[in-house]
């Protein structure tokens, strides 16, 4: 069978390969295993392949890939509630293979009728919009929160999931062409092009949310734009990083730390798988599942690229504009219909 592999670190379409390697073993009592259908490139994807991600990098050889979805080839002895057929979201990293044998615990069984392709990006991006949303402040119907990024995958999901609760969001993007999407999306508010110039974007901050404070801002970027959305919420507010889109560290002022008592957190979503217990893991992942199933949480896909065709579909996901996101496809998944 074929795996993406690296075997050392650089730009992510020069330093993958596609290998082939040995079929994974029988599934053993309390395993399945998985023949993966569509496979989602994230930017962590792409910095991991270039070393920048995390806090050390991991060994080599690495198949990397965070996020797919697959179809249950076989079962071990004992395990209950999955069968041959049926399609999971595999809960593991390794993802960029053909076929993988698991634990059948990690193994999140999905709704029949859900879209392959938007069912290859329910672990990573609206499970950290989720928690993003509803975990780190008590947020209520009417409060606002400022996100940038917006017109990403979490972006997207996070405008979603905070119109479904009545809470507002300032969303800020780069172009002016990501705007309408964002709006439709059901973002209260879009400011685009004010980012390199704080008084501009003071100005259309408070052109958008009026008197109302901004507890909550959510960075993707990093760099200056940390300490640009710390300058706009209000005293006491939050700034939650859980990315660094720039490839710059977080710069803030010190003085909306000590005088303004503005709190700077980090978020990364193993730290709340870890944290949050098995059942509010299942409640949520059910939820966003069925949102995907029902067509109301889904994303937009740029580009399906065959994962044969690993090279032009990480080429194609480091390209800067995109308007969605870039999913390889198994030959399974073909068959299957994707």
């Amino acid at each position: 069978m074929k795996a993406a592999i690296i075997e050392g670190f650089g730009d992510p379409a020069a330093t993958i390969q596609l290998k082939d390697v040995p079929e994974p073993a029988s599934p053993g009592p309390g395993e399945v295993t998985v023949e993966m259908l569509v496979l989602n490139i994230n930017p962590s994807d792409l910095l991991q392949i270039q070393g920048l991600y995390g806090v050390s990098r991991p060994p080599l050889p690495l198949t990397p890939g965070g996020e797919a979805v697959g179809r249950i080839a076989a079962v071990g002895e004992g395990v209950t509630g999955l069968a041959v057929g049926d399609i999971v979201s595999p809960m593991i990293l390794s993802c960029w293979v053909e076929r993988v044998t698991m634990k059948a615990s990690l193994a999140m069984k999905l709704p029949a009728g859900i879209d392959l392709k938007q069912a290859a990006m329910l672990k990573g991006n609206p499970a950290t919009a989720e928690a993003l949303l509803a975990d780190q402040l008590d947020l209520q119907p009417g409060d606002w929160l400022m996100q940038n990024a917006a017109n990403s995958a979490v972006g997207t999901f996070l405008v979603r999931l905070a119109q479904q609760r009545g809470i507002n969001t300032l969303n800020i993007v780069r172009r002016e062409s990501a705007v309408e999407a964002v709006k439709a999306a059901g973002g209260t508010a879009v400011i685009a092009d004010a980012l390199d110039d704080p008084r501009a974007f003071r100005k259309r901050v408070r052109e958008a949310v009026g008197d109302a404070k901004v507890r909550l801002a959510i960075d993707a970027i990093g760099g200056g734009a940390t300490g640009l959305m710390a300058n706009q919420v209000a005293d006491g507010g939050t700034v939650v990083n859980y990315g660094l889109l720039s490839g710059e560290q977080c710069r803030i002022d010190a003085q909306h730390l000590i005088f303004r008592k503005v709190t700077l957190k980090g978020f990364w979503l193993i730290h709340w798988f870890q944290e949050i217990g098995r059942a509010r893991l299942a409640e949520t992942y059910g939820r966003i599942a069925a949102g995907m199933a029902d067509g109301t949480l889904t994303t937009p896909v740029a580009d399906v690229v065959a994962f044969a065709e690993v090279k032009e579909a990480l080429r194609l996901a480091g390209e800067g504009g995109r308007s969605g996101k870039v999913l390889m496809v198994t030959e399974a998944g073909r068959q299957a219909g994707v």
